[in-house]
């Protein structure tokens, strides 16, 4: 990392950002006989694409239980059986 120009930027989120450009690591793709079989990939990018996969299941599984019930009760509903208004 140039340390000068890092040593000159004066607020401090910019300089988190600077920092986390420099520690990313780029993807790299492991090649056996020309053919992909590994990938190495920043920790955070990591994280980012475990999240959209966790959004992708919870959305399905969401769709499922509204396919599957046909009676929906509204909130005001639940409210009264349980006693709660």
């Amino acid at each position: 990392m140039n340390r000068r120009y890092y040593e000159n930027v004066k607020c401090t989120s910019m300089k988190l950002n600077i920092e986390r450009i420099y520690t990313m690591i780029k993807t790299q793709l492991i090649k056996q006989s020309k053919k992909p079989i590994a990938v190495i990939l920043d920790y955070n990018e990591y994280k980012r694409l475990k999240e959209i996969e966790e959004d992708k299941e919870d959305y399905y599984s969401a769709l499922k239980t509204k396919l599957e019930n046909k009676k929906w009760f509204s909130h005001s509903e639940i409210k009264k059986e349980f006693g709660l208004c």
